[in-house]
């Protein structure tokens, strides 16, 4: 445990929140504008890479990145993340293709894995146990700030400006939390001999990327179609050659002795299933709010600020009752509860829904989050190997990006295979005859005629209907697996490792016997 002074803690996390709100802004930003790209660059068809290609490349990132911090240090991987991040973002920026700008994204998305990674393990390796829900409380309430700011900002600066700018907007908070870590994160590093898993990076990457390509087209090319099927067996003779090489290395992307925790495998599988409607609700709630409820892009963000305060009240309050109790079980079972409850009602939309509806539904999601985010997280952090401390919290992020990846890709596939469903039937004039054929803003839909527009309006409204249908399951698997999670006593001070790499501490703060486990 590394030992510092209050304030030098404090210049450490403002640091680290300007890089989280960098990244969670750009995570989010594109929500609103998604159709004004369209617009701009066509390629309707292409535009669930915009977010697919982001979440892939972060998910893929975020192992890589905390493995590494493990080997070499914090500090400079930190630092290389936020410049990578800021190149993606330049590349979004000056996009003249849908492909240029998907790269883009991507790159974006290699940055982000390392900033969301990097700053939860550097507050592991600042923070006592007991001391890190408050904290992370804190942190998680500026990222909820920044993920739901995302639509708001981006509804204006598309509304009055161009979406080019949206991409421009939070890179010099990364210059800034650059800049700061120079002084900050001089924090001593006992380099280790190691070796480098290249295989098993490679192969997680092959996999990763062979299923979320099954995932984005198998609704539009067929599920059972050659071409899908040949991307489901690169997935499985991919995954089978991770886990043997994860099986033999010497330092392993993902060390196979976590998943032995039941806390650590319990906590992964729910990060995935949070992960994944998390997605249908950052995505599709501003699409919705703008096409079927006629809603400004502007006004489609300042719709779901109702999600921000519901995450950040609980978040923090969460957060402290962590620290001042020691105890966290109870929260990601009452959060997902209330995620069930939330997705229930995103169902129940439709084209005669007003504002209220869908503000009091994202409020009720949001507070489900903030319970459910960080808590189980700090669990994690609490019973693995200092040594470990870099790849297990990198793996809580990993499978909640892979939710959201698998997520993106899969309500976006029902998006659309609905879309190209309804479309040619309610759109009267013939000239929608799939979804790749619309191109038109928001604000040109609405200047259509009535007949037209009414057609497309209720084409995206039952289309919408299924994808939040899709999110209740999710949510539901996500509430029974929060009633697995074990629950044992936060330390107060920092633990040691035996050999055989059980976790140990102080006996009068730390018993390793679970409590409260079913």
């Amino acid at each position: 445990m590394i030992t510092l002074s209050h304030s030098r803690i404090r210049l450490i996390l403002y640091g680290l929140v300007l890089s989280n709100i960098m990244a969670g802004v750009e995570g989010t930003i594109v929500a609103t504008a998604r159709p004004f790209i369209v617009a701009d660059l066509h390629r309707f068809d292409l535009t669930v890479w915009i977010f697919v290609a982001y979440l892939l490349a972060q998910t893929v990132a975020t192992n890589l990145w905390g493995k590494l911090s493990d080997l070499f240090g914090r500090q400079r991987l930190y630092q290389l993340s936020i410049v990578i991040f800021i190149c993606g973002s330049t590349v979004c920026g000056l996009a003249t293709s849908m492909n240029m700008l998907i790269l883009g994204r991507a790159i974006q998305g290699v940055g982000a894995g390392g900033l969301f990674t990097l700053t939860m393990t550097i507050m592991g390796d600042i923070l006592e146990p007991r001391d890190r829900g408050k904290y992370i409380g804190y942190m998680a309430g500026a990222f909820a700030i920044a993920t739901v700011a995302g639509p708001l900002v981006g509804g204006f600066i598309v509304d009055h400006y161009s979406w080019r700018f949206i991409f421009m907007l939070m890179p010099p908070f990364g210059v800034v939390s650059l800049a700061m870590s120079f002084f900050t994160l001089r924090l001593p590093f006992a380099r280790r001999a190691h070796r480098i898993d290249y295989l098993g990076a490679f192969t997680m990457t092959v996999w990763v990327t062979a299923v979320m390509l099954y995932l984005s087209f198998g609704e539009q090319d067929g599920w059972a179609s050659p071409k899908m099927l040949f991307a489901l067996v690169i997935f499985v003779v991919a995954l089978a050659t991770f886990v043997w090489a994860e099986a033999r290395a010497e330092e392993p992307i993902l060390p196979l002795h976590l998943f032995r925790e039941r806390l650590f495998t319990t906590v992964v599988a729910t990060h995935f299933m949070v992960g994944t409607v998390l997605t249908s609700v950052s995505i599709m709630a501003p699409l919705f709010l703008q096409i079927v409820g006629g809603s400004s892009a502007t006004r489609s963000g300042l719709l779901t600020i109702p999600l921000t305060i519901g995450l950040l009240l609980t978040s923090v309050i969460s957060g402290r009752r962590i620290s001042t109790t020691g105890k966290y079980r109870i929260y990601p079972i009452v959060g997902t509860a209330m995620m069930v409850l939330a997705a229930i009602g995103l169902a129940t939309m439709g084209t005669n829904t007003g504002h209220l509806q869908p503000a009091l539904y994202m409020f009720v999601f949001g507070l489900g989050m903030g319970n459910s985010m960080q808590t189980i997280t700090v669990a994690v952090q609490n019973r693995v190997r200092h040594e470990d401390l870099g790849v297990a919290t990198s793996a809580t992020g990993f499978f909640r990006g892979l939710g959201q990846t698998a997520g993106s890709a899969v309500y976006s596939a029902i998006l659309v295979g609905r879309l190209d469903h309804w479309l040619p039937r309610l759109v009267p004039d013939g000239s929608l005859v799939n979804s790749a054929a619309l191109r038109d803003s928001p604000r040109q839909i609405l200047e259509m005629p009535d007949a037209v527009r009414i057609g497309i309006v209720e084409s995206f409204s039952r289309s919408l209907h299924v994808v939040f249908l899709a999110g209740i399951p999710a949510c539901a698997i996500a509430f029974i697996l929060a009633w697995r999670v074990p629950e044992y006593p936060l330390r107060s001070a920092h633990h040691k490792s035996t050999d055989d790499g059980t976790t140990l501490g102080d006996d009068s703060a730390f018993d390793v016997t679970p409590v409260g486990v079913h």
